[in-house]
């Protein structure tokens, strides 16, 4: 096969070009390609017309590494594939009516896991009015003074309030009213690889795509499919080259109204750009701090993370600079990569990556595939001696008898909490996060708290599916029961659950964890008694009484006396508390949690079921009752009182 013919037959692949305007940008190119002159530089193989190669005339780019950039007669990157054709990201682009610019009207990405994500700029406008007449002196307000009054109350640097909020984005309405407008690009999962059945994954800050300035929030990060960040900063590293070819531009700064900083965050970065900090002072303290990220600047790596799909054997390969960073497995129900920890780090439930002269193994706890090394994919031999790992007593699959239920691989994606796009309600399994960070705050607000866990022996878990791994505590032991509905959901948390308390070396106190499904157990495991439950109750109940009156009555039947129940359910709910002999200690309704207000600033427009309420409850022991009776009456009568020492609901 000719050069040209490679070029030609990426081209080809179905699905490469799945954009309509590209279509007949592709066909032209596919002409011309044959006629296209070349030049090879140590910056890759440049196909062009005319004279020489330029940003104008370039419509091929073969980088050192074989990886392909395709280019529009505007200049503008179309599609980019690995060496062997394979796609991994396709761009469209369109003119400004107003300023006549080439814009990015829409991208998508593929994964290592062959899904897709997209993003669409400017895809949502947020707005609002905000009336300044009652402020001392408002008719002699700036616009600065607002951006500086919006600074303080946000606590966030002036400069970011002024470089997201310029001029147009405050229209003065007259009489001290402004209309406030900020514009949106947003992420999404491509569930058949178009925007034809686009998924909401995350909102990001409005980019200049035609002359990158800085590297952008993904404000709901934990929503994004495995490897979204490192596809989107494949296709940013591969645009700020481009733009850069011919004329240098500033560095990127890391901004948002705030950041949200983190060592992930800082390692995603440094894989595909160079940090710079303020002289004199530690990089990563300067990042870490959201009012200071901004002030590290960002020059693209000459050489960053390649990636190489080989479908034949259902891999996929990241290397950079030699070293073979990780390994997929296409279609692998455990969706956690294989990762070479010989520089450092942990693998994830122990799958791991060697390298050899001329091979790689992929290891899997007590399993191993042995892969010969392809020259195209430029893996370096490790010259590393092999570490040796901790061995552990148990792997994930031990929650589930070591029988795992079967999961389905592209389901295993898609494990995670989505948010909706618009004013829909939240769905119930991307609240439950929120509603397990109320648990949590209703167990520190408690004094006796730590005095209560301390006699807990028996958990059960149920109808919790996303966050079964957050109600485990890893720092002693206890029986726990996790009846769960969902097999991904239960892969999923089973996998979090292990590494986490192997990270920290308290696998031991998970021995008596236990994952059954809820529809074979669910009548054996209530017979139980129970210390502490944790029970979330369907939203699909709400509006049924009797429903939810039996559904209270198995779970106070199968808890101890004076065992704790941590419940979201409907706020109706609790007259029955009374009669199950249930004290109720806190109740918030979810539309009224910090967790969700927090959320708010993000999504403004989503919208919760406003009966939804989170409860600690307690099993009063009758003779706890009785005590209390008695205490009652003696207070009644004058007599001195005794002070016991319990929870006490905050006024």
């Amino acid at each position: 096969m000719t050069p040209q013919d490679k070029l030609i037959a990426a081209l080809n692949r179905f699905e490469s070009i799945r954009f309509p305007e590209n279509e007949a940008i592709a066909g032209k190119l596919k002409e011309k390609i044959p006629g296209l002159k070349s030049s090879k530089t140590g910056a890759g193989t440049f196909w062009f017309e005319g004279d020489g190669p330029s940003a104008a005339n370039t419509r091929v780019k073969v980088y050192p590494t074989g990886h392909l950039a395709f280019y529009s007669p505007e200049g503008n990157r179309f599609l980019m594939t690995d060496p062997g054709g394979h796609p991994l990201h396709e761009a469209a682009w369109a003119t400004d009516p107003l300023t006549g610019r080439r814009v990015l009207s829409q991208v998508r990405m593929q994964l290592d896991s062959l899904q897709w994500v997209g993003i669409k700029p400017r895809a949502r406008t947020f707005q609002t009015q905000i009336d300044i007449s009652g402020q001392p002196d408002w008719q002699s307000l700036s616009l600065d003074d607002l951006r500086q009054k919006a600074a303080e109350a946000w606590r966030v640097p002036f400069s970011e309030v002024k470089y997201f909020y310029k001029d147009e984005n405050l229209v003065h309405l007259g009489e001290g009213k402004y209309q406030v407008k900020l514009q949106k690009d947003a992420l999404y999962a491509l569930i058949d690889g178009t925007f034809d059945k686009p998924l909401f994954m995350s909102f990001m800050c409005a980019l200049d795509w035609s002359r990158l300035d800085l590297i952008p929030v993904v404000e709901l990060f934990q929503s994004a499919l495995a490897g979204s960040g490192g596809a989107v900063f494949e296709f940013i590293w591969g645009l700020y080259e481009d733009q850069s070819r011919e004329e240098a531009l500033p560095p990127l700064r890391y901004r948002g109204l705030p950041t949200y900083p983190s060592k992930e965050a800082l390692n995603i970065f440094s894989a595909f750009f160079v940090p710079k900090g303020p002289e004199g002072e530690d990089l990563v303290t300067v990042f870490m701090d959201p009012n200071r990220s901004h002030e590290i600047t960002w020059t693209p790596r000459p050489n960053p993370p390649w990636r190489y799909f080989d479908l034949k054997k259902g891999l996929v390969m990241t290397v950079q600079e030699g070293n073979l960073f990780k390994v997929t497995v296409v279609d692998d129900p455990v969706p956690i990569p294989y990762k070479n920890c010989s520089r450092g780090g942990k693998p994830s439930c122990q799958r791991e990556v060697e390298v050899g002269p001329n091979h790689f193994i992929l290891l899997d706890c007590d399993d191993s595939r042995e892969v010969p090394t392809n020259s195209d994919w430029n893996i370096a031999p490790q010259p590393y001696e092999r570490i040796k790992r901790p061995k552990h007593l148990f792997t994930w699959k031990w929650f589930f008898n070591g029988f795992p239920p079967r999961a389905d691989p592209v389901k295993m994606q898609y494990t995670l909490p989505f948010f909706p796009e618009d004013d829909s309600e939240i769905d119930e399994s991307a609240l439950q996060p929120m509603v397990l960070d109320q648990f949590f705050y209703y167990m520190e607000m408690s004094p006796a708290m730590p005095e209560k866990l301390e006699k807990v022996g028996k958990v059960l878990i149920h109808t919790l599916d996303m966050v079964i791994s957050g109600c485990v505590d890893c720092t002693r032991e206890r029986e726990y029961t996790v009846l769960y509905g969902d097999p991904e959901l239960a892969h999923r948390n089973a996998q979090l659950l292990w590494d986490y308390a192997a990270s920290r070396n308290q696998l031991d106190n998970l021995r008596k964890v236990s994952f059954l499904p809820e529809r074979e157990h669910v009548s054996e495991v209530y017979k139980e008694k129970y210390d502490l439950i944790f029970k979330w109750i369907p939203m699909m109940f709400y509006q049924d009484r009797e429903n939810c009156q039996n559904i209270l009555q198995h779970v106070v039947d199968a808890l101890a006396p004076g065992g704790l129940l941590f419940l979201a359910g409907p706020r109706p709910m609790q007259g029955f508390f009374a009669y199950f002999g249930l004290g109720c200690f806190y109740s918030d309704p979810v539309v009224n949690m910090p967790f969700y207000r927090q959320h708010l600033k993000m999504c403004p427009e989503n919208r919760v079921n406003s009966d939804l309420t989170v409860f600690l409850l307690e099993k009063q022991d009758p003779e706890e009752i009785r005590r209390r009776e008695e205490e009652a009456k003696k207070k009644a009568s004058g007599e001195p009182q005794i002070q016991v020492r319990g929870f006490e609901r905050p006024q």
